[in-house]
């Protein structure tokens, strides 16, 4: 094997990387033929005629209210849109709550004149029959706490799911094999879905996002840094994946038929409906994913036993179909104008099977000593439904309540068979032995929370909160070798293990505007935890009880003119997840296995990020400091017997730096780039058999969208990422990229359209981590390759009629709890 050196750069002949880096130098050398080109600037004010901060503003082409350039207010309601060429605009701002507002058109005549224009918003009425804005949303939107993906804006996201548009994602990092997901290379991230926390094991998680389809997503918010009402579980932040929500009244919405074509066919289907009539509101969505999936795996690791030097090399094919259903149904009553209830109930049904053939060569001393070959089938259902109750209490102007209540049931069956044939160097078999596993999980939440809101003045504004959430779950592993007089239990695998938590939260954050440049948001919750793990063997595994205070800070200073900076702190807890913590086992081969580990304690972290934001650019610097950080899937090799077993385990710490930078830019006005930058450094202090063991990485990673509207309503997409090495556990993993496109033609009003995309347009990425410390006996690496280049075709209508209402937007209270379930 050849051990992991500095890496060095060497020039590339593959397409994907040329077109790439074509693409960022043209970004960065294009000249600006557009600056002596004018202004168009104003204030816009609310309700009381007060300065409207955080208001989005949109600049539009008189003539087909097509979008030239969109912004949001600065702390004193200010905009100012430089390079205006000449023409004829109207100025759109828009406001949560309040009624989208339109300048009368304005003229721009010369370059270098100053226009402006003031604009006041009122309380929004039920209907709109004004201008008619056909601009959309930029793919990628900065934020000050979090990064949000408007996936309906995209082309090349069409027909895929809520999977495949995070793995091309800024900072985000998915590991299909091991079912893990890290941000800004740190683990711990906590996925909520419409708000609230999914507290599934991370595998089911994963499931979950496969089965989600993109057409009934609206966005997806990567949360770094979450203030105090959101739990303190996650050390790396927060994804909240929102689903469409229709605004309209009488009944509307949309569906969306894709079929695809890889190495094998894919297809899917997806719909989404509001009914509103008076004081009633019923909606839902539904869809359907199967994909066919081929996956290729290389294992290679070598220890020294009994002076000799023993490597294994393992080749494993797979040959998979995913399977899901995934359904929502809610009804909003408002009892009276102060008054709201609502219910929704959701289900999901994910049946993965999967066919695969392992090939693992034995050396001893260079010489081919065993070859055993593996052929072993598995089935996967995973199930789950929830029920939610929410009520909604508006006091008066000052104060709003907020209740929900929460019940989550999961079922995951995991079976798996597996032949073992044993062969000696020469060919000659050795002997033949299978080996079955079976894992039933069921998983079960009640979850209850209140959350008040006290406006106390203009600028001022207190929340508060308690939660209490009750877990209970069952893991009943079994694993059996088959015997010529039968299937023989293995003692040392099959074990039934249970798990009680409860976990009680309180909050309070005060909201401040102490000028009209400066503001702060300063929080504090309390989490106490009671958890206790038995098994049929053993009680009382874990017995713990621990409360700890977890604080927030946020700082917004408006420099100048377009010029400001963020200053946020805050404290977090990751806890292990159920699978983790309630072991499971997998094998890959009869000598490399993966399993739980009931040690794990849970990981805190304190975690700062500093913003500045020029015009459109913003600026991220972030530290994270993690004691007792926990590593998905750590390598142990025992050396005596050969046998590879992964398992998460707590480490003394892990130290995370990372920057980024945010730069939207728009070359023509028919040609817009957004592109993100990021740079991060991890330090993981780690133990390996009680010896000190420290592994550092830094990568870069770049993501790309280019979009092209085109004449005739056609418009275009091209977007990829490159991220170069990075650390994943104790791993070192190489560069790896991808390029995705796509055209659109939209039809009939545009009350219709039909989406042509191809990702991965150069083949998929090769994830190759590896480990290489000799002293230490563990040395390995590995090779892997999830699915293929794919072609989908997507058709997309809107039915109903289009006038506006908007619609209420409610969270659950249970999103923070479905994040710590895991399935294969």
């Amino acid at each position: 094997m050849k051990p992991a050196g500095k890496l060095q750069w060497k020039p590339s002949t593959n397409p994907f990387y040329t077109l790439f880096f074509f693409c960022l130098l043209l970004c960065i050398l294009h000249p600006n033929p557009a600056r002596t080109q004018a202004r168009v600037q104003g204030v816009v004010k609310g309700q009381n005629n007060q300065p409207l901060p955080a208001a989005t503003i949109l600049l539009l082409r008189t003539k087909d209210s097509a979008l030239v350039k969109g912004s949001i207010t600065q702390q004193g309601g200010q905009f100012q849109f430089d390079n205006v060429a000449p023409g004829s605009y109207l100025v759109a701002a828009s406001f949560s709550g309040l009624k989208e507002t339109y300048s009368q058109p304005i003229e721009v005549a010369q370059k270098d004149a100053t226009v402006r224009t003031d604009l006041n918003l009122t309380e929004k009425e039920a209907t709109l029959e004004a201008v008619v804005v056909t601009a959309k949303k930029p793919l990628f939107e900065q934020k000050i706490d979090r990064m949000v993906i408007n996936v309906a804006s995209s082309i090349v996201n069409t027909g895929t799911t809520a999977l495949d548009v995070l793995i091309r994602s800024p900072g985000i990092i998915v590991d299909q094999q091991n079912n893990n997901l890290s941000m800004n290379g740190k683990d711990g991230v906590v996925v909520m879905l419409n708000g609230k926390i999914s507290r599934m094991p991370i595998s089911a998680v994963i499931q979950l996002l496969a089965s989600i389809n993109s057409a009934n997503i609206e966005r997806i918010e990567l949360i770094t840094t979450p203030p105090a009402n959101y739990d303190a579980e996650g050390n790396a932040g927060f994804i909240n994946i929102v689903l469409k929500e229709n605004q309209q009244f009488g009944t509307n919405g949309n569906y969306a038929l894709t079929a695809g074509m890889g190495k094998k066919p894919q297809a899917g289907a997806s719909m989404n409906f509001n009914h509103r009539q008076g004081k009633f509101n019923l909606f839902g969505d539904y869809s359907f994913n199967t994909e066919n999936l081929i996956t290729y795996f290389i294992f290679n690791r070598t220890v020294v036993q009994d002076n000799r030097k023993v490597e294994t090399n393992a080749i494993n094919d797979r040959w998979s179909n995913r399977l899901n259903h995934n359904a929502r149904l809610g009804l909003d009553v408002e009892l009276s104008k102060k008054t709201t209830i609502g219910v929704l109930g959701t289900y999901l049904h994910n049946t993965f099977s999967m066919d695969a053939l392992n090939r693992s060569h034995i050396l001893a001393d260079g010489i081919l000593d065993t070859l055993v070959t593996i052929d072993n089938k598995e089935n996967h259902p995973l199930s789950s439904h929830s029920a939610n109750f929410n009520l909604t209490q508006q006091f008066n102007e000052k104060h709003k309540l907020v209740f929900n209540t929460d019940y989550i049931n999961y079922h995951d069956a995991n079976t798996v068979d597996y032949l073992n044939r044993y062969e000696k160097g020469n060919g000659d078999l050795l002997w033949e032995q299978p080996l079955r596993s079976n894992k039933t999980t069921p998983i079960r939440f009640w979850v209850n929370s209140a959350d008040h809101t006290w406006t106390i003045s203009k600028k001022a504004t207190l929340e508060s909160g308690i939660k209490s959430t009750f877990s209970r779950f069952t893991n009943d592993v079994r694993v059996e070798w088959g015997e010529p007089s039968g299937w023989k239990p293995d003692p040392d695998l099959t074990n039934i293990s249970y798990l009680r938590e409860r976990i009680k939260a309180a909050y309070s954050s005060l909201s401040l505007q102490l000028s009209e440049k400066t503001s702060i948001k300063a929080g504090l919750r309390y989490e106490h935890t009671v958890s206790n793990l038995s098994s049929d063997k053993v009680k009382n595994i874990i017995d713990r009880k621990y409360g700890n205070l977890f604080p927030t800070l946020f700082l917004s200073q408006v420099l100048a003119e377009k010029q400001s900076i963020n200053l946020a702190y805050s404290r977090r807890i990751t806890r292990p997840t159920f699978n983790d913590m309630a072991p499971f086992v997998y094998f890959v081969d009869p000598n490399t296995l993966f399993s739980g580990n009931p040690a794990l304690q849970p990981a805190f972290s304190d975690a700062i990020k500093l913003d500045y934001l020029f015009r459109q650019l913003i600026f991220s610097f972030s530290y994270t400091y993690e004691k007792n950080a926990i590593t998905n899937f750590a390598p142990r090799v025992d050396a005596a017997t050969n046998k590879l077993t992964f398992f998460a385990e707590n480490q003394p710490d892990r130290k995370a730096f990372s920057f980024n930078i945010s730069m939207p830019w728009q070359p023509k006005p028919w040609w817009n780039i957004q592109t993100n930058f990021s740079a991060n450094r991890n330090v993981l202090n780690a133990i390996y058999l009680g010896d000190a063991l420290k592994v550092q990485q830094q990568n870069l990673q770049l993501v790309m969208a280019h979009t092209f509207t085109l004449p005739k309503d056609f418009s275009a997409e091209l977007r990829g990422y490159y991220l170069t090495g990075f650390l994943f556990s104790v791993y070192r993993v190489p560069a790896f990229g991808s390029l995705d496109i796509g055209v659109q033609k939209k039809f009939a009003a545009k009350r219709s359209s039909l989406r042509f995309a191809v990702s991965d347009v150069f083949g998929p990425p090769v994830f190759k981590p590896s480990v290489n410390q000799p002293d230490k006996n563990l040395v390995a690496s590995g090779r892997l390759l999830f699915g293929n280049t794919i072609a989908r075709l997507t058709f997309t209508r809107n039915f109903g009629n289009d006038k506006v209402k908007a619609q209420r937007s409610r969270n659950s209270g249970s999103e923070d709890e479905r994040s710590r379930v895991t399935t294969n």
